[in-house]
This record gives structure tokens, sequence and C-alpha cells, in this order.
């Protein structure tokens, strides 16, 4: 797996392996900039290199002194995704308690739609690949979401011990709440809000409910597996 520095080195080169002046760094930023908007257009499959070189006014010639193809230029899309990865785990790991541990849900979520919102189309091109068994795709996903996956499980771990099968008292104490397994449904429910909050708005706004009550209300159902 690609780690967050070799990628960081790799994309301060071309595909010779030369160094990238100033100038050559801006027109590779062109480049995926271009490609992250087409794919709101278009799937990756139907993308080709001679679009993306024509949104940015150059040649394929071009395109390829940086990129190898069109999966390339997302897997490096899919990796900025890692950028946001440490603000989250740093909200994720506190009290879950009260009022701030509700608070602390929902700057999870509006930090996610902050930060991913804008990649979405990144996001769901990056899950259907690894999904259809892509292994770039899929290391890439598991690169992004793990440190997550650990932060959440770890405190999940902490407050939420596995019921006893047979309780002193008799009574029932509710079923198990296994914090990876835990952990992997709020992760996906998090993605899932980043895809799909807007076209959510736009089908329930007249109920009265949207992003803001998406985000209040996984906030809330974090609440109650995490404190």
């Amino acid at each position: 797996m690609t780690t967050a520095s070799a990628t960081a080195t790799l994309s301060r080169l071309d595909q010779s392996g030369r160094v990238l002046g100033p100038r050559a760094l801006k027109t590779r930023a062109r480049i995926l900039d271009a490609t992250l908007a087409m794919l709101d257009e278009k799937s990756m499959r139907d993308l080709r290199v001679i679009d993306i070189a024509r949104r940015i006014g150059s040649s394929p010639a071009t395109f390829y002194q940086y990129f190898k193809d069109v999966e390339d230029v997302v897997l490096e899309l899919s990796t900025q995704l890692n950028d946001a990865v440490p603000a989250m785990i740093e909200v994720i790991q506190g009290d879950w308690r009260g009022r701030e541990g509700y608070e602390r849900g929902r700057r999870l979520g509006n930090l996610c739609l902050e930060r991913w919102g804008p990649c979405a189309a990144v996001l769901r091109v990056r899950n259907t690949a690894a999904v259809e068994g892509d292994a770039a795709f899929r290391a890439a996903r598991l690169e992004t979401l793990l440190p997550i996956l650990t932060a959440l499980g770890d405190i999940i771990r902490e407050v939420r011990p596995l019921p006893s099968p047979n309780p002193p008292n008799g009574e029932w104490q509710g079923g198990e709440v296994h914090p990876i397994s835990a952990a992997f449904i709020m992760v996906g429910g998090l993605e899932e809000m980043v895809q799909h909050h807007v076209r959510f708005e736009k089908r329930f706004s007249a109920d009265g409910e949207g992003t803001p009550q998406i985000v209040n209300t996984f906030a809330s159902m974090m609440q109650f597996v995490l404190s």
C-alpha cells in the first residue's frame, strides 16, 4: 500500500521520474481538477484521456507526461481523501457523552461533508471500482478508512463491552455490539451521507428533511453507540 509520504513524493515526479517544476505542477493540478469535474458528468470507464486534455486546452501527450491513464488520475484523487482523516480522528477521539458528545457527532458529520463533499464523485468511483474487484482501488479505500475504523473501534471496545450471556439479574441486556462491525457500519454511513445528501435533500425537502437533519440524526446515532 502506498503511504502518504510516498504518494506526496510521487506527485512531484513526472512519468519519467523527473522532478516537476512550478509550471509542471500547475499543469498536473489542472489535470486533476478537470478529471474531478468530469467525473460528475460521466463514469470513469467513459472518460477518455483526450476528453481531459481538451478540457484543459492541452494534448494527450501532455497528459501522459504526468499520468499513465485515467484510472491513474482517479487513484491520485482518491489518495487526496486521506488529507481529511487526521482531523476526523481528532474529532472522534473524545468524550461522546452528553451535549458535548452530540455536538462532536455533528462536527464529524459536517467535517466529512466539507472535506469529502467536493470529492463525492471520486468517492463513488473509488468504491464502485473496489466492489468490482480492482485491487488498486480496494487498497486506496482501505488506506483511507482503516484509521477511522480503528479509532471508532477502540472507543466502542472500551465503552461497550459485549453483554454477558448470563446476566446476573436474568434480564435482557441488549444485543451484541461488536467494535469493528459497528465502526464499519458507521463509516459506511458517513460515505453514504457524503455521496447522497444532495439528492436526499431534493427528494425530501418538502417534508422538512435535508442535510442538517441527516447530520443531526447521524450524530445522535453515533453518540448512542460511542457513549
